[in-house]
């Protein structure tokens, strides 16, 4: 009887049992934070960031939605041999499905076209839509997908493709913190946009250190990988013949509504010379990865006397406060932009905020916390009056240990004024903490009260982020 009591008892329990194994399988892996291997801060030590004169490579700052979409059109819709894209976060929405088809058309015109996606957005998005099988199904496209969301191996479910670049004909290329998505990309009247940045940039020498060719290499790198998986997008017959006539229409339309768009432009006269840019990037395998991002933007900083970060949220492990303390002590003088807890676009990010800010202070290091129109997702750096770094690295635990990375780090006073233009307008919009412990208030600051029902749910969250928090 007895006996019975305790089996009935161990199989109540045995899916609860399950239920944690598998949530151990998930998050185990990723505990332990690693440790940069000396081979890679020797190499790193070997790199040169600045120019010695003009450089092989021009550059143009894409500050605004509206351009960062015309952009990549223009660009895809003059390409002539090859286009090369790879985004995080892929939705069908408008300007995503705007940049399907536009994809569609350079493949018809004979254009090899590869597009490299996220395992979540492959899930989410593109596995379901059928403008995606469409286009993954021309005989010019090839569509992978990188480490897609399999159950069967939760070890592997945190590592993700953070990158978002567009390259076209091995000429040009964008690179930034821009998801293929209406949050990023053009003006939707329903849609609140995010506030981003990136670059644009164009070959003209032919350096073999360039930043293209860095890119182009890096991409290789990934798109060999086994975690990076081709999806066939297959359809029937009269399903892909309704679709890709839907795409081929599209792109009809947007070329008599707006010719501007595929008006070859000149890009030499849109961007301006530099010294040097060089692509920083995070280990590419999709597992627990050495904060090569981290170190790298760290070693930067500490060469510099003042520093200026946007970052849209910040959440730092042990080691990250351990660094930014170093930092500031050493005479660094260090700056960070992020958002106001009322006006950020990711809860988790707001509500780890609200649990560290006073860690984060202790540093020695100033946060503005931005409240502007709309949420800032710009993750960028300035480095006293020469060196800027722009791309898709965020400050917390994820961007530097568990997802893919991309920043370009760029010798120019011009863009390094563009910048720091823009962040003291931020500022003014922002609030900081004082010597006093009080806050001071920009002149343009207005602030926001939260609802109710929004402070209760950062109370809830505030306590459920605690034991989640190097996974947000």
């Amino acid at each position: 009887m007895v006996k019975s009591s305790v089996l009935r008892c161990c199989l109540k329990a045995l899916p609860f049992l399950l239920i944690l194994l598998y949530i151990l399988a998930v998050v185990v892996p990723y505990i332990e934070h690693k440790e940069v291997s000396p081979e890679y801060r020797a190499a790193f030590e070997d790199r040169r960031f600045y120019g010695t004169g003009v450089g092989p490579e021009r550059a143009a700052y894409i500050d605004n939605n509206k351009d960062a979409l015309f952009c990549r059109m223009n660009l895809i819709g003059n390409a002539e041999e090859e286009i090369i894209l790879s985004t995080f976060d892929f939705n069908g929405d408008s300007s995503g499905t705007d940049m399907v088809s536009a994809l569609f058309c350079a493949a018809e015109r004979g254009v090899q076209v590869r597009v490299l996606v996220d395992g979540a957005s492959g899930f989410l998005d593109v596995k379901k839509n059928p403008v995606f099988k469409a286009l993954a199904g021309h005989k010019n496209v090839e569509l992978k997908i990188y480490n897609p969301i399999d159950l069967l191996q939760p070890w592997k479910l945190q590592a993700r493709l953070h990158d978002k670049y567009l390259i076209v004909d091995r000429k040009v290329y964008l690179l930034g913190g821009r998801n293929t998505t209406d949050l990023f990309l053009g003006e939707q009247p329903s849609v609140k946009p995010n506030i981003d940045r990136e670059l644009l940039v164009m070959r003209s020498g032919q350096d073999p250190e360039a930043s293209l060719y860095q890119l182009v290499n890096y991409f290789e790198s990934v798109w060999a990988l086994p975690d990076s998986r081709l999806f066939q997008g297959r359809l029937g017959e009269e399903d892909r013949q309704r679709e890709e006539e839907s795409l081929r229409s599209r792109e009809r339309a947007m070329r008599a509504a707006e010719p501007e768009l595929f008006v070859p432009v000149d890009w030499r006269e849109r961007t301006f010379e530099t010294g040097r840019i060089s692509l920083l990037t995070n280990p590419i395998q999709a597992e627990n990865k050495e904060p090569w991002m981290w170190y790298s933007l760290n070693r930067l900083m500490s060469q510099g006397k003042q520093v200026i970060v946007y970052t849209p949220y910040i959440i730092c492990g042990r080691e990250m406060y351990h660094d930014l303390e170093r930092l500031t002590s050493g005479g660094t003088e260090i700056q960070i932009i992020t958002n106001d807890v009322a006006s950020g676009a990711n809860p988790w990010g707001c509500t780890d905020y609200l649990n560290q800010r006073r860690k984060i202070w202790d540093t020695g290091v100033q946060v503005y916390e931005y409240m502007g129109e709309h949420s800032c997702h710009t993750k960028a750096m300035v480095i006293d009056d020469r060196l800027s770094v722009v791309g898709s690295y965020n400050m917390d635990m994820r961007s530097t240990y568990q997802d893919t990375e991309l920043m370009l780090v760029v010798d120019s006073p011009k863009l390094n004024r563009m910048i720091r233009e823009e962040a003291e307008h931020d500022q003014t919009y922002s609030k900081t903490m004082g010597e006093d412990g009080e806050y001071q208030y920009g002149e343009k600051y207005v602030p926001k009260e939260l609802s109710f029902g929004k402070k209760a749910f950062y109370l809830v969250l505030r306590v459920l982020t605690i034991p989640l928090r190097r996974f947000l």
